[in-house]
């Protein structure tokens, strides 16, 4: 009875299965599937659209000698969440994961418990992140130790400390965490986003440290000289990650950039980023910065080939800049000499002569080094992609020249 309960309608979902010699088996390719229609089921108190379960049935006929022995064989595939958008993606493979990491044997589909241990979790993680990431650097005891904190809201350092801990389904993705508009699973695959797209090299090399919130960050940076910087992943903003580094002036000793995204990284990539900010010098804890990124550069044309017009145009560059930054650090350059003599610092233009807005008074480092990501840069972006030039305002968090 099992066409009884249907679903939805599949096309083009019937194709001839192929014989393979080599290894004994059939197999079936259906290369031009789609979804015609769904027939959803009424949802039960919070659940959502991206929590309901379907599966695909596949099914099969063939016979034995001279029709003598005809079977009728079917199989029910694993579960599948159907989405409309792709903004639904975060929690529709939430579900899934759900599902395959905790399912137990012979079970009613698609029964899954509601709540499992920590442990368990943290292997399902791991094992989700070296495959989506596609990376032999999994998660370390200090990484889980950090999204254990960041789930239970808990300052505890010590792993064990979590180990006889649950976590429900809807403290993993139904619940936002405590004061952010997003889940923890959310945070999570952002973060495994941003890393598989753009980051992926630096991951495997070790030069991204990530799981650190803004104060330990600053804790494993306060007796490194200044010039030392390390990446982390954004606590505030889904798929961001920012730098962090040291460079001890009259107006702070710790310096936060706004974080970047997925966007940023497809205008202009990390290392280039990286780069154009001289007075990043070692990566956390004492490694050359060069040494790390500079495989990673985007190899700079000589300058005949630079002024060579094309077709009467000067190709222009992008190149990040930090204004707030430079400022802070020529005012405390009245002392003794630093590091910042010797490190050339990124040129701003001036804007005397062709600002025609007035000055935002935010800055953007503020004294504490904190950001209001309330206020989005997403227009400033757009901006920058659709012009592919840079940004002449102060109250971009990181600036393009």
């Amino acid at each position: 009875n099992t066409r009884n309960e249907c679903s939805g309608e599949i096309l083009n979902n019937c194709c001839v299965m192929e014989y393979h010699q080599a290894t004994g088996t059939l197999s079936a390719h259906f290369r031009n599937m789609s979804l015609k229609r769904i027939k959803r089921a009424d949802r039960r108190g919070a659940e959502s659209v991206t929590e309901e379960k379907f599966t695909v049935l596949f099914e099969s006929q063939f016979s034995v000698g001279s029709n003598e022995l005809v079977f009728q064989v079917k199989t029910l595939s694993l579960p599948v969440v159907v989405i409309v958008h792709g903004s639904q993606d975060h929690n529709a493979t939430a579900t899934v994961l759900w599902d395959n990491a905790f399912a137990e044997p012979g079970r009613v589909p698609f029964a899954v418990p509601d709540k499992v241990l920590w442990p368990q979790l943290c292997e399902a993680l791991n094992m989700k992140f070296k495959a989506e990431v596609q990376s032999n650097r999994g998660l370390t005891k200090e990484n889980l130790v950090f999204l254990a904190q960041k789930l239970f809201n808990n300052s505890s350092s010590h792993l064990e400390d979590y180990s006889g801990l649950s976590v429900s389904w809807s403290q993993f993705n139904r619940e936002n965490l405590p004061g952010r508009n997003y889940t923890f699973w959310q945070w999570f695959d952002g973060v495994m986003e941003v890393l598989k797209k753009h980051l992926k090299p630096h991951w495997n090399d070790g030069a991204i440290l990530g799981f650190v919130n803004k104060q330990q960050a600053h804790d494993l940076l306060i007796n490194k000289p200044d010039g030392t910087f390390l990446l982390r992943f954004s606590d505030s903003e889904i798929g961001g990650i920012t730098i962090a580094w040291k460079f001890d002036s009259q107006e702070r000793m710790f310096w936060n950039l706004m974080p970047f995204t997925t966007r940023d990284f497809s205008i202009r990539s990390l290392a280039d980023r990286l780069g154009d900010l001289n007075y990043l010098i070692y990566v956390f804890p004492d490694r050359p910065k060069d040494e790390v990124y500079s495989k990673y550069y985007t190899p700079v044309p000589c300058e005949s080939a630079t002024a060579k017009a094309v077709d009467g145009y000067v190709k222009p560059q992008i190149k990040q800049v930090v204004p707030e930054f430079v400022n802070a650090s020529a005012d405390a350059g009245s002392g003794s000499a630093t590091y910042m003599d010797q490190a050339p610092s990124p040129a701003v233009c001036p804007q005397a002569h062709y600002n025609m807005y007035p000055q935002n008074p935010d800055s953007v480092l503020d004294t504490d080094g904190d950001f209001d990501l309330e206020d989005t840069m997403d227009v400033a972006r757009r901006v920058e992609e659709l012009l592919g030039r840079p940004m002449d305002s102060q109250w971009i968090p990181h600036a393009q020249s």
